[in-house]
């Protein structure tokens, strides 16, 4: 497939505009929990293959799952990746249903290679989203009913760098280091029959870093297998972010400092992926977090519990080199599990399964010499099961979509 260069700067313009211009892509209530629902940390290959990356590498896309792949930056080219995604979600509460959509811009990154060996990569990605509004009506003790109403917005971002050395043919170390930022605002209003209301609001605004280490051991089995371990730690540390509760009652403010209790977890990773022929790729991944020590809020609503989260995936490339299209193409798709990091109001909250397939399309120039980019498309389905009664069930179908950018900045051109 032939495409010159005013195309693709036409996309990225409206990449950036969708990107703009959309939400963060959140509608759920359980987002009103912990610092809201977690990013999936991960590109586009990432999310076509269940999340998989601890292990993967790969000069042809930016793996931002493991520091350490960054080495794998080409000589001549950088990498640019950006994308977006559109869902929709299905909320089940006893015999509701309620659907609703959203898009979002989800990540920008680049990679390029410094010097020998040593790679390097920067980008932005978000951290976690908030985004909900939904209501309840109680009659208490009284026969005078009441309605509350919840809202919630914001969310934490993440912009990065990252370096990865690779000393040895077999072995290669990188880490990255992120600026961890964003506002995120919970507020509950209650009225009365009466026509009086009062109302609570919670904000807190984050400011703090993040370091992510990681390693990948690359051993040739034979001529055409070939096996990586990566393994990854993330340090968990307080975030120290500031927070107020304000008290409203008949119009009249009355704001408290809070003690928000945000706290980054140690996080531990490990995967393999086995690699036949530059052909075939199946890996594994499992990643634990430690969100016990959190409590977020400051108190007992919303408290954190350790997290497991389990990535299988593979990948089929017929034929990198092919005149094929189709044969030029990467088929790949994953599975995902993952256990919930917060308690709903002391309950367990949703474990978390998903299913995800997804192809690449590589790009040309208009004679065909080299390939300069890659479209990347996947779909996913995730399935939200509580763990107690009481609480909503959600499935998502999700449509991602990212283009992957390989120019040749660093070619010398040689003139006769």
């Amino acid at each position: 497939m032939a495409i010159n260069k005013k195309i693709f700067a036409l996309l990225m313009i409206m990449f950036s505009i969708i990107g703009a211009s959309a939400d963060n892509g959140i509608n759920s209530p359980y987002s009103r929990y912990g610092m809201g629902i977690l990013s999936d940390q991960s590109l586009g290959i990432n999310r076509q293959m269940g999340g998989l990356g601890y292990a993967l590498r790969s000069h042809r896309f930016i793996n931002i799952k493991n520091p350490a792949s960054f080495s794998t930056a080409d000589t001549l080219t950088m990498l640019f990746e950006t994308g977006f995604s559109m869902q929709n979600v299905n909320f089940k509460e006893g015999g509701k249903r309620i659907n609703a959509r959203n898009a979002s811009f989800d990540y920008i990154a680049i990679q390029f290679r410094l010097c020998k060996n040593l790679g390097l990569s920067a980008g932005f990605l978000p951290y976690s989203n908030v985004g909900y509004s939904c209501s309840s009506t109680e009659r208490p003790g009284t026969n005078e009913a009441h309605t509350d109403t919840y809202n919630g917005a914001g969310g934490v971002y993440q912009p990065y760098l990252g370096l990865a050395w690779k000393p040895f043919s077999c072995f290669s170390a990188g880490v990255t280091g992120s600026y961890i930022y964003g506002d995120i605002t919970h507020q509950v209003v209650y009225e009365y029959a009466n026509s009086s209301s009062s109302s609570k609001t919670y904000n807190a605004t984050i400011s703090n870093y993040k370091v992510d280490f990681g390693v990948q051991f690359m051993a040739k089995l034979a001529a055409k297998h070939h096996l990586t371990f990566g393994a990854t730690y993330s340090l968990g540390h307080n975030l120290n972010a500031k927070g107020t509760k304000t008290l409203s009652v008949s119009g009249v403010a009355q704001d408290t400092t809070i003690v928000c209790g945000f706290k980054l977890p140690n996080t531990y990773g490990g995967g393999f992926a086995y690699r036949y022929n530059d052909q075939l790729t199946i890996g594994a991944d499992y990643t634990y977090q430690q969100w016990s020590t959190s409590t977020f809020w400051g108190d007992n609503t919303s408290v954190g519990t350790d997290r497991s989260i389990i990535s299988l995936g593979a990948e089929y490339s017929p034929n990198q080199i092919s005149k094929n299209l189709f044969k030029m193409m990467s088929y790949r798709a994953g599975l995902r599990y993952a256990q919930p990091y917060t308690k709903i109001d002391g309950k367990e909250g949703c474990d978390e399964y998903g299913i995800s397939a997804g192809i690449s399309i590589p790009f040309y120039n208009n004679n065909n010499s080299y390939s300069h980019g890659t479209l990347h498309i996947s779909g996913e389905f995730i399935h939200l099961r509580p763990r107690s009664a009481g609480l909503i069930t959600e499935n998502y179908l999700r449509i991602n979509i990212g283009i992957t950018f390989n120019e040749s900045w660093f070619m010398k051109l040689r003139v006769r």
